[in-house]
């Protein structure tokens, strides 16, 4: 016998309801939804386990208990089952895009070319409900760096958990806390530089390529995005964001670009660069203190952890927050710095903490 334990995910909107297990063995309820594995709640995944024979081949969906409320994927389409083969003791994780009862909103990929990047790079576009229903309507705009990582699990990376930014952006729309908006996230390259760093670290290092990849955000991307989709076409209704070297590039596209965004988010922001640089060495933060002033009408979101890399990160935030005051800007104004005790440099954590972030900069 061998023990297969099951480590879920939840979409974010109502995280803590039942999640069911259901497949074919009688463990899993022989596909009765009404026999299956009841998993546990516990926080940030439902988790559960059963024993079954070594050689066993597992084949399972994800329900919330109904075949009406089955796990979808990112695009609204209900995936194959699951298979595992069982020969030893496993952990399995997945991460549910949402439920079939409650998919919302629909899931676009497109090219798009760039002279500032001499090439193209994939956009991912999530366009809300009420965009397909109020053909005259005009919504604000979210542009997300690390696209592939921003609404899929499946193309996400290790362990498979996305941001869920198209959920939160519907449960924050819900609550009445921000607007319906259209999300857009960004992909970059795969592969390795001949300074072996990676293609999505050149394009979002300002050390690197990340001038150009911030000319193409700004005066490329966001003139597509105003061209071919229903847009509030101006600096207030956009948001800009990103996580770790996205969450740099994200500020560094403010001090060199400003006024094509009104909010800024940066999640565990590396302001170390790829070089490692050391607080008083930080590039973006030294062209922060060669600013007299600073834009007002700005709102800016900054977060780190408590864990993996963002336990280094205490000194750079610690400076960045003192530029920022004596340029003028107030604490829970133009900007906040959050140290969110237990966070770690990871997508399970910044996707519990992108909606506190939208919630400050849409406000």
């Amino acid at each position: 016998m061998s023990t297969i334990r099951f480590r879920i995910v939840p979409p974010v909107g109502r995280p803590g309801e039942p999640v069911f297990v259901t497949g074919g063995h009688p463990t899993l309820g022989d596909w009765d939804p009404a026999r299956a594995l009841e998993l546990r709640w516990e926080p940030p995944f439902h988790a559960g386990e059963v024993e079954v024979p070594q050689g066993t081949v597992l084949e399972y969906k994800l329900t919330r208990g109904h075949w009406e409320t089955e796990a979808v994927d990112a695009f609204g389409h209900v995936p194959p089952n699951e298979r595992h083969e069982v020969w030893m003791d496993h952990t399995l994780h997945h991460t549910v895009a949402d439920w079939k009862d409650r998919f919302s909103g629909r899931l676009t990929r497109e090219s798009v070319r760039s002279i500032a990047l001499a090439g193209s790079r994939d956009l991912l576009v999530w366009l809300p409900p009420g965009y397909a229903s109020d053909p005259a309507r005009r919504f604000p705009l979210i542009v997300l760096h690390d696209g592939a990582n921003v609404f899929d699990p499946v193309t996400s990376v290790i362990p498979g958990v996305d941001l869920a930014a198209d959920e939160l952006v519907t449960a924050l729309s819900r609550e009445r806390a921000t607007g319906d908006a259209i999300v857009a996230g960004v992909c970059h390259p795969d592969g390795f530089t001949e300074e072996d760093a990676s293609l999505r670290d050149f394009d979002l290092s300002p050390e690197l390529g990340g001038e150009a990849y911030a000319r193409f955000i700004t005066g490329e991307l966001v003139p597509y995005m105003d061209t071919h989709y229903r847009t509030l076409a101006r600096p207030e209704a956009r948001i800009l964001g990103g996580v770790s070297l996205g969450g740099l590039n994200t500020f560094f596209t403010f001090l060199r670009h400003p006024g094509v965004f009104r909010g800024y988010v940066g999640l565990s922001a590396a302001f170390e660069d790829v070089q490692g640089a050391p607080p008083a060495h930080s590039g973006q933060l030294l062209a922060l203190a060669d600013h007299k002033a600073l834009p007002a009408g700005v709102r800016m979101y900054f977060d780190f952890g408590t864990h993996g890399l963002d336990e280094c990160y205490d000194g750079y935030f610690r400076d960045l927050g003192c530029l920022l005051r004596e340029r003028g800007w107030t604490d829970g104004e133009e900007f906040t710095i959050r140290h969110i005790e237990g966070g770690g440099h990871d997508e399970i954590s910044w996707r519990s903490r992108l909606g506190d972030a939208l919630r400050f900069v849409a406000r």
